[in-house]
C-alpha cells in the first residue's frame, strides 16, 4: 500500500528479464494515458512518488512484475493476502484480473481520488492498539487500519496527524507518517 514506495523501487529488479519485460507490459498498459512505470523507476527525481496515480501504478507494476518473478522460477503460493494496492495485486496474483486490468484499476483508483477535490491530509502508523487509539485521536483524526494487536494506521487532516504524531514521538511511542501525496 502507500507508504512503502521510495525513489528508485524495484529499479536493482530491472535486470532480472522476467521482472523487467512485465514492468514493460505494465508500461503498454497504461501507455495511453500518460505514466510510464519504467520511467518513474528510473527517476532520481525524489518527488516522483508524491503524484498517486505514479505511486499507485508503480507500487502495482513492482508487485505484479514480482508475482511473474516467483512464477517464471516455479514457486507457486499456497495462499495470498494483500492490503490496499496489495489487494489489485492479488486479484493478479489468484488469475481474476489481467495484468493490464490490474494496471488500469491502480491508476483509474488513482485518478478518482485526485479529482475528487479532497482536502489535504494524511496518515500515521502508530503503536497503538485499536481501542487505544479510538480513545485517543483528537478529533478529525480517524483510526483507519488495523493493521496488527498494537499498530494502527490513522487519517485526517494534515496538521491534526502531525501533531497527534508528534505528541505520540514525545512519548515514546512508535509513530510515523506515511507518504501519501497529500490524501488521507
Amino acid at each position: 500500500g502507500m507508504g512503502a514506495q521510495w525513489c528508485g523501487m524495484g529499479l536493482s529488479l530491472m535486470r532480472l528479464g522476467s521482472f523487467r519485460d512485465s514492468i514493460l507490459r505494465s508500461d503498454e498498459a497504461v501507455k495511453p494515458l500518460g505514466p510510464q512505470v519504467s520511467e518513474l523507476l528510473l527517476s532520481t527525481d525524489e518527488a516522483t512518488f508524491d503524484d498517486i496515480i505514479h505511486a499507485f501504478v508503480s507500487l502495482t507494476a513492482i508487485q505484479i512484475a514480482l508475482i511473474d518473478l516467483l512464477n517464471s522460477m516455479g514457486l507457486r503460493p499456497d495462499g495470498i493476502i494483500g492490503h490496499s494496492l496489495g489487494e489489485v495485486a492479488c486479484g493478479y496474483a489468484d488469475g481474476c484480473l489481467s495484468q493490464e486490468e490490474a494496471i488500469l484499476a491502480a491508476y483509474w483508483r488513482g485518478q478518482c481520488i485526485k479529482e475528487t477535490n479532497i482536502p489535504p491530509g494524511t496518515m500515521a502508523a502508530v503503536g497503538l492498539s485499536w481501542e487505544e487509539c479510538k480513545q485517543r485521536c483528537p478529533p478529525g483524526v480517524v483510526p483507519a487500519c488495523h493493521d496488527s494487536e498494537d499498530t494502527v494506521t490513522i487519517s485526517g487532516p494534515q496538521a491534526e496527524v502531525a501533531a497527534f504524531v508528534a505528541e505520540l514521538k514525545r512519548e515514546g511511542v512508535f509513530a510515523k507518517e506515511v507518504r501519501t501525496g497529500g490524501m488521507a
